[in-house]
């Protein structure tokens, strides 16, 4: 890393004229992130990029006729053995290409089989499934996400009919940096799908997650991180919601509590995040750290939830 890159990086990246100059793009696609200024979250910035590039990589090679007909892996092949020519040309040797080629072929073809199973209608989650869910979880559930305890009113509405179900009690205070909470439904419990349903995720029992209604709206379909804002705005400076994505990446990926020697994890405690530089510096993606109640020492982090309505 030197002083050059970091001048480089900044003149690109903060300065607003070259934002869609496509020279300062390229410029920027050549440089690699200075890591020893990554902050603690280096695994989970740079894996969620690899993520979406390979999914970007694989899908490229997807024609629409493979959605819409029977397909097979020969012709899948055929296909893929195509543009890897316009790709490519001839800087690598047939050889290669080819092993490329039966390589890329076999991930076009799974993510074909997941497009084809995202047109089929999604199953109701019915009551035995939810029961059998619960029994899964145990006496006292959380949210796979974020470690929130669920009350037992929202344990009781979760298999209840509409005319049954009881009002929640809503919190006093709320958790600025990942605001469960604000409306009933926030903490009440949902049937989150591990892998979304709408990538190719499976409808069944083994990609079924409970999931607090916050956490799910959050979640929504995604995958990474990447393009979303991380700006707090409005009166209340609440932060957009796709920063909380962030967010349940962060707690949902490290699933426990960072600071040394703490035992306390997403099953036995509510998990949020501070700053890995201090309770007083700023907190986004490269920043954040997980910690769980007992160690949180931020300032201003609860707002009065009647402040949010």
């Amino acid at each position: 890393m030197s002083i050059g890159t970091i001048k480089q990086l900044s003149s690109s990246v903060l300065s607003s004229g070259s934002l869609w100059d496509l020279k300062n793009q390229k410029e920027l696609a050549g440089l690699k992130p200075p890591e020893l200024l990554m902050g603690v979250r280096t695994d989970l910035l740079q894996g969620d990029v690899s993520r979406e590039w390979c999914k970007w990589i694989i899908e490229q090679f997807i024609d629409h006729d493979f959605i819409n007909s029977e397909v097979s892996f020969i012709k899948i092949y055929k296909e893929v053995s195509k543009s890897l020519t316009i790709l490519l040309g001839k800087q690598i040797d047939d050889d290669d290409k080819k092993l490329i080629g039966k390589h890329l072929s076999n991930l076009v073809l799974e993510r074909v089989e997941f497009f084809k199973e995202e047109q089929q209608r999604r199953k109701g989650i019915t009551r035995e499934i939810k029961e059998e869910l619960l029994s899964i979880y145990g006496a006292s559930p959380r949210c796979w996400l974020t470690g929130y305890k669920f009350s037992k009113e929202a344990v009781f509405n979760f298999t209840a009919s509409k005319l049954d179900k009881v009002n929640l009690i809503l919190p006093t205070y709320i958790d600025r940096y990942r605001p469960i909470g604000v409306k009933e439904r926030d903490i009440s419990i949902e049937v989150d799908h591990l892998y979304p349903f709408s990538l190719g995720g499976k409808d069944c029992i083994d990609n079924y997650r409970l999931i607090c209604g916050w956490a799910n709206k959050v979640k929504s379909n995604h995958v990474t991180g990447y393009s979303f804002g991380t700006k707090p705005s409005g009166k209340n400076k609440l932060y957009p919601k796709s920063y909380y994505y962030w967010v349940l990446r962060t707690i949902g990926l490290k699933r426990k509590c960072e600071v040394p020697n703490c035992k306390n994890n997403i099953y036995n405690s509510e998990l949020t995040v501070t700053s890995s530089l201090g309770a007083s510096k700023s907190i986004n993606p490269v920043s954040m750290m997980v910690i769980c109640k007992d160690h949180d020492t931020l300032n201003k982090r609860y707002l009065k939830r009647d402040t949010l309505e």
